[in-house]
C-alpha cells in the first residue's frame, strides 16, 4: 500500500473546574491514502488513555481508546495497529510523552498518584476522558466486579445504508482486540449491537444469537481476549440516536459472570450514564468544532422539527427576512453545507443536536 503522508501535532492543556482535573493531550495526525489518522496521548491525575482515530474519505469516524498503565499497553498498541508503519513517529512521540509524563509525576508527587474512590455520580460531571476511564474501572471494582475488563462502545445511528455514521469504542485493557475489530470492519456488523438495539436488559454474551461468519470470527475473537462469559449491558439516548452497550469480563469464567447478573441493575446504569456522556462530549465537540452559537442549535432543532422561516422567525423574536438573510446563511456557512435545507440532516450526522437529551434509562 502506498501511504499520503502528512503530519500535525500539538500539546496542550485544557481543563474543567475543580482541582487536579486538567488533561494534557499529546496529539499526532497523519494522512493514509484518503484516510486520515488520529493518534492521541491522554493524561489527567488518574492516568493516561491511548486514543486512536480513523476517518474515512466518506465522514465515517471510527475511534478506539484504552488506558495506558505501561510502556507494554504501548507496546501491544504499536504491534497490533495495522497503521504502524504511518503512525511510527507518532508512536515514537508518544513513548516519549507517556515517559515524560510518569516522571513529571513522580517528580511532583514524590510517588506515584494513586486513584482515588469514585461512584457513578462522578461521571456526568467530568470532561475528562482519562478520568471517566477510570470511573468506569473504579465503579466495577466498588462493586465487586474486579479484576475486570470492558469495552464500552457507542454507535451514532443514521439513515445511510450501513446504518451508523460514528462510533466510539473505550476499554480497559483491549487496544489491541479493538485495532482488529476496525481492521476487519467488524463494526458494520457488530453481533453486539445488534442486540443492544432490540433490547432493554443486560445477557450473557454467549447467550447472543450469531447470524453470519463475520459475527462468528468477531465472536471468537472476542470469546479469546476472555469475553465468551462477559455480560453485556445495552442503553441508548431519547430518540435512539445514540446506541451503546457495555461488554464487562471478570478474570474467571462462570462464577464472575454470575455474580455480573446479579449485580446487573449497577451495569445498566453505568452503561446508560456512559451512552449519554458521550452524546453529549460528540455534541460539545461538533458545537466547537464548526462554532456554532447557542441560536444556531436552537434553529437547527427548530429545522429538525421541520418548522418554516416564518414560526422560526417568530420564535427569535426576527423578522422572516433576517431569518432567511442572515441567519440561514451563517448556518450554512458554518456547517459547510450546499442550502439550509441540508443543515439540520448534517446536524444530526455530527451529533450536534443529540447533546442534553436523556438516556433511554434513568436510575
Amino acid at each position: 500500500m502506498t501511504f499520503r503522508q502528512r503530519w500535525t501535532s500539538r500539546v496542550f492543556r485544557h481543563g474543567e473546574r475543580g482541582p487536579c482535573t486538567v488533561d494534557l493531550e499529546f496529539v499526532e495526525t497523519a494522512w493514509a491514502a484518503k484516510e486520515r489518522l488520529r493518534l492521541a496521548l491522554m493524561a489527567g491525575p488518574d492516568g493516561q488513555l491511548i486514543e486512536r482515530q480513523l476517518v474515512q474519505p466518506d465522514g465515517m469516524c471510527i475511534t478506539i481508546s484504552t488506558r495506558i498503565r505501561s510502556a507494554d499497553d504501548l507496546m501491544q498498541a504499536v504491534a497490533a495497529d495495522p497503521h504502524r508503519d504511518v503512525l511510527r513517529v507518532a508512536y515514537q512521540r508518544t513513548f516519549e510523552r507517556h515517559h515524560r509524563l510518569l516522571r513529571e509525576r513522580t517528580e511532583t508527587t514524590g510517588r506515584t498518584l494513586q486513584m482515588g474512590a469514585s461512584n457513578l455520580d462522578s461521571i456526568r460531571a467530568t470532561r475528562s476522558e482519562p478520568r471517566l476511564a477510570h470511573l468506569v474501572s473504579s465503579v466495577l471494582a466498588q462493586r465487586g466486579q474486579a479484576p475486570a475488563k470492558y469495552i464500552f462502545a457507542s454507535y451514532q445511528l443514521s439513515n445511510r445504508e450501513q446504518g451508523i455514521s460514528w462510533c466510539h469504542f473505550m476499554s480497559e485493557g483491549c487496544f489491541s482486540l479493538l485495532q482488529k475489530f476496525v481492521q476487519r470492519r467488524w463494526y458494520m456488523n457488530d453481533l453486539f449491537l445488534e442486540y443492544a438495539r432490540s433490547n432493554s436488559g443486560p445477557s450473557s454474551s454467549d447467550q447472543l444469537e450469531i447470524r453470519s461468519a463475520g459475527q462468528r470470527q468477531a465472536f471468537d475473537a472476542f470469546a479469546e481476549a476472555g469475553f465468551a462469559g462477559g455480560v453485556i449491558s445495552p442503553a441508548r439516548t431519547a430518540g435512539e440516536s445514540f446506541v451503546g452497550y457495555l461488554l464487562v469480563a471478570g478474570m474467571s469464567e462462570a462464577g464472575n459472570r454470575d455474580l455480573m447478573l446479579r449485580r446487573r441493575h449497577t451495569l445498566r446504569v453505568l452503561a446508560a450514564e456512559l451512552v449519554e456522556w458521550r452524546a453529549e462530549a460528540r455534541a460539545r465537540a461538533a458545537t466547537d468544532e464548526y462554532k456554532l452559537s447557542a441560536r444556531d442549535i436552537e434553529v437547527l432543532r427548530m429545522l429538525s422539527r421541520g418548522m418554516a422561516a416564518a414560526p422560526i422567525a417568530q420564535a427569535l423574536k426576527l423578522s422572516e427576512n433576517q431569518v432567511h438573510r442572515r441567519v440561514y446563511p451563517e448556518i450554512v456557512e458554518k456547517l459547510r453545507v450546499r442550502h439550509i435545507s441540508e443543515a439540520a440532516k448534517a446536524a444530526r450526522d455530527l451529533g450536534v443536536l443529540s447533546g442534553g437529551t436523556r438516556a433511554g434509562m434513568s436510575r
